[in-house]
């Protein structure tokens, strides 16, 4: 795992959490133990390691303190005992960026890193939402309405993890309804090219509603993220076939992916014939 140069916004909103754990590398770090208090989220053991500004960068961007006297407390390093002698994170990241008057020489920048290790995967959890039209004439089905919900335990960037859950929406939406390895009686492929294998276009993806929730950071990892990407693919399957199911009146006809226009007309057809 490593965190390197993050903007100055993203360093100030991970707070003293991610930056308990951080060690970092550049020339004139000051040491800050961590916390001995057991209410401290930050894990002891992660020593904390902040440039002290003692360069330019501006007014106001300036600690004149020796490194042994500053503390890390709400997202700022401060002076011990004078807690208005402060800086936010994101200051002190500004100040030590490349080509800024006091950066530390050699390899400039906030520049932190952190390794841990563990023998099991994170699990996230979640729910998919689908409305479908179908054409009980031509077999055609189109997906008006998609919604995701995911706890992902910790969104380091939120805005990543919701193009993630899209992108595979899109995934899950094409294995539901067009994507299929196809070979003939003799094991030659039929769907050779993209001529023969169907991939969804904007045509077939409707905008994907997305709702990333942090309710329950994972206990296995510093950061506590979960998997994020396979949450918008894994459940599109089963969403879209059960929304054509309730379509066609018949919970449980789709029995297999992807749903061909044929097996959808077909499936109609004996449901018309069932309720005649």
């Amino acid at each position: 795992l490593a965190w390197v140069g993050p903007p100055p916004e993203v360093i100030e909103a991970m707070g003293d959490k991610l930056a308990a754990r951080a060690a970092a590398e550049a020339a004139g770090l000051a040491v800050l133990p961590s916390s001995s208090d057991p209410s401290d989220p930050a894990p002891t053991g992660f020593p904390l390691l902040v440039k002290a500004v003692a360069g330019g960068g501006g007014k106001g961007m300036r600690l004149v303190a020796d490194p042994a006297d500053l503390e890390l407390a709400g997202g700022r390093v401060r002076v011990a005992g004078a807690p208005a002698k402060s800086l936010s994170l994101g200051e002190v990241a500004a100040a030590a960026a490349p080509g800024r008057p006091g950066a530390a020489r050699g390899r400039p920048g906030l520049v932190c890193e952190d390794w841990f290790e563990t023998t099991h995967m994170t699990y996230p959890y979640g729910f998919h939402a689908a409305v479908v039209r179908i054409d009980p004439d031509t077999g055609r089905a189109a997906v008006e309405r998609y919604l995701v919900a995911y706890d992902v335990g910790r969104a380091v960037n939120p805005v990543l993890v919701e193009g993630q859950v899209v992108g595979g929406a899109a995934q899950g939406i094409g294995g539901a309804l067009l994507e299929e390895f196809a070979y003939d009686g003799g094991g030659q492929p039929l769907a050779a090219s993209f001529m023969d294998y169907l991939l969804p276009t904007a045509a077939e993806t409707p905008p994907v509603e997305v709702l990333v929730t942090e309710d329950a950071p994972s206990p296995l990892n510093p950061l506590g993220v979960k998997g994020a990407g396979e949450g918008g693919a894994a459940a599109c399957g089963a969403a879209v076939a059960s929304a054509i199911d309730d379509a066609l009146g018949r919970p449980g006809a789709v029995r297999a992916l992807p749903v061909a226009p044929e097996q959808i007309h077909r499936l109609a057809q004996e449901a018309g014939a069932a309720v005649g």
